[in-house]
């Protein structure tokens, strides 16, 4: 793990927890990541309404799309009038790009280093031990998930594999249930947590 490796003896007295608990082998390794991803999505939820106007992101995001469909239409159309009227607008849609960027990147400055900290401690706590079983074989070049064994049809999958597969799955049902997403439209600043 390199730079994180200090990590490794607090991951083990994570695991020895896990342990006792019940939720360091399948299948309540399998439930504890879900219900861990859910957890990790409601408070990133929770700091992207309290740092962004998800609103005005989302007026900001059909703005833009409006702008570049006209772009679009004019160069398509040749239409003067029209090219005229979105190069009038350029300048602003590239400030309000600029400020939405800037925005969205506030949650992920004050959540990222935590967050990392944290998927870290847990890797190390579940390294090499089957969290999740697959129903279905995985393709060998899926360089993300780690430590995949076969046993026919089966796959067991390892913490890295199912903490990413449950954090794209639910972090957007999660993120829009709360409102997280400017406009709904199931984009977010942080779609994916580590």
């Amino acid at each position: 793990m390199g730079w994180l490796s200090w990590l490794n003896p607090i991951g083990a007295w994570f695991a020895q927890i896990f342990d006792a608990i019940g939720v360091l082998h399948i299948p309540g390794s399998t439930y504890f990541i879900i219900l861990f991803n859910i957890l990790i999505a409601v408070l990133m939820s929770l700091l992207t309404r309290a740092l962004i106007d998800v609103d005005k992101i989302g007026r900001h995001q059909k703005e833009i799309k409006v702008h570049g469909n006209n772009k679009k239409k004019a160069m398509d159309t040749a239409d003067k009038k029209l090219w005229q009227k979105v190069q009038r607008r350029e300048e602003y849609i590239k400030k309000i790009q600029s400020e939405m960027m800037i925005q969205q990147m506030k949650p992920m400055l004050i959540w990222f280093i935590p967050i990392t900290m944290i998927f870290f401690l847990m890797r190390s706590a579940f390294l090499n031990i089957p969290v999740a079983w697959m129903p279905f074989r995985f393709p060998e070049i899926w360089i993300i998930i780690q430590n995949l064994k076969y046993y026919g049809n089966l796959t067991w999958m390892g913490f890295t594999g199912w903490y990413f597969l449950t954090s794209i799955g639910l972090g957007n049902y999660v993120r829009r249930f709360m409102k997280a997403t400017p406009g709904g439209t199931g984009v977010s600043p942080t779609t994916m947590t580590v």
